[in-house]
């Protein structure tokens, strides 16, 4: 389901109508979450830079967000950008979290309907970990919990490879496909907003792809063979200029409200 802010192009002052911005927004929320999570961030968009926003629900949103496997996720989203014409000639893409996962597996997945500049807000590119007994590679696992498939477990990245059914196909390191890369490097610009003081991501860093190695020490993304050998196209979009990482101050959860609004607003100013 659709939630959309739709504006009329404010009048001149010679009462002429201007024109509207080229490119719609979608934007889509993150996990154990829905479109409402992500209100006051798509009326402020709208309001602020008078845009049309398409504030988009996977599924039933909270439930499926959870209880869904990212790819089958990945499916639902294709289908609800493909069933708005308003986006058939591209877009603008702003993902939250678990969202901005979704938004890229729309990119290197479908794409049909092009986007232009995707932004990610705190993401987990570099996968997540927490040092538990947690076995999160099991078939059942993997086809019903929507967090095992950017599960990424460094002291084991044997069975991550091997078991993991979302993030190692997304970063091109198995079942590598030059159709994903393709539809990477096509983008205009890939933004990745991050912030030291998220408490959800571990680690915080993984919000612009950079992941634990065994000792749960930071990788970042230079240092990665995702990058070193450009697996998915991000060297290359670095390389032209076309590749961005910001960093705020605010926690996970204030990046979709006003609290962080003004800490986005020049970068979303120079996207959008």
């Amino acid at each position: 389901m659709l939630h959309l802010f739709i504006t009329l192009s404010a009048l001149s002052t010679l009462g002429l109508v201007l024109a509207a911005p080229s490119y719609p927004v979608v934007l889509l929320h993150g996990i154990a979450s829905s479109a409402a999570s992500l209100d006051s961030l798509s009326t402020w968009l709208h309001d602020e830079f008078h845009l049309d926003v398409f504030n988009v629900d996977i599924g039933n949103g909270e439930r499926t967000s959870l209880y869904t496997s990212m790819p089958q996720q990945v499916d639902l989203l294709c289908d609800a950008i493909y069933n708005t014409p308003q986006l058939a000639n591209g877009f603008n893409f702003i993902g939250m979290s678990q969202g901005g996962l979704l938004a890229r597996g729309y990119v290197e997945r479908c794409n049909k309907f092009p986007v232009r500049n995707l932004i990610t807000l705190v993401s987990p590119h570099g996968g997540v970990y927490l040092p538990a007994n947690l076995d999160m590679y099991t078939d059942f696992i993997q086809s019903h919990i929507s967090i095992g498939g950017y599960w990424r477990d460094p002291r084991d990245l044997e069975t991550y490879l091997a078991k993991c059914n979302f993030l190692p196909i997304l970063d091109n390191e198995i079942q590598a496909s030059a159709e994903r890369k393709a539809r990477v490097k096509s983008l205009h610009n890939f933004v990745f907003i991050w912030s030291q003081n998220d408490e959800v991501l571990q680690p915080p860093a993984s919000g612009k792809f950079s992941v634990y190695d065994m000792d749960l020490n930071v990788i970042p993304l230079e240092e990665r063979r995702i990058y070193t050998e450009d697996l998915i196209g991000l060297k290359y979009l670095n390389d032209e200029e076309r590749l961005h990482v910001y960093q705020t101050n605010c926690t996970h959860v204030e990046h979709r409200d006003e609290k962080c609004f003004s800490q986005l607003y020049p970068i979303f100013e120079r996207f959008l």
